[in-house]
């Protein structure tokens, strides 16, 4: 089991349950599938403890930090709550933001690469698209 706990370091997915570590070659990426350790389903934007309410639309995914030249992405279940407050919605996630596409190391990143650098850096460093 060590190699889980030096994959999930290096993902920046510790207190997850590292379920597999795959290449995909179609995109030349490395897929982290991860689920979170706990089973408490809480509401995505208040994270109150909620009933369950339906899977959901399947697998997402979320971009992570490369590793070297190599993008990575975490895949994970997206399971809908049924929140009081906000309806149906999807349940919170310890690596992401609700409603992100990209974790939370990688926001964090690109953040306090755009106060310190060029935009055309950022887009290079991270390999995004370049807005504005």
């Amino acid at each position: 089991m060590r190699d889980s706990r030096v994959w999930k370091r290096l993902i920046g997915v510790e207190g997850t349950v590292l379920e597999r570590v795959d290449l995909d070659d179609a995109a030349g990426a490395v897929v982290a599938r991860v689920r979170p350790r706990k089973a408490a389903r809480r509401c995505g934007r208040c994270r109150r403890r909620c009933a369950g309410y339906d899977r959901g639309e399947g697998r997402r995914r979320w971009r992570a930090l490369d590793l070297g030249t190599v993008q990575v992405f975490v895949e994970a279940d997206a399971p809908r709550v049924s929140c009081p407050v906000h309806g149906p919605t999807v349940i919170a996630v310890p690596w992401a933001r609700h409603g992100a596409r990209h974790t939370r190391a990688f926001e964090d990143t690109a953040a306090w690469l755009v106060t310190h650098t060029s935009k055309t850096a950022v887009s290079e460093l991270l390999r995004v698209s370049c807005c504005g």
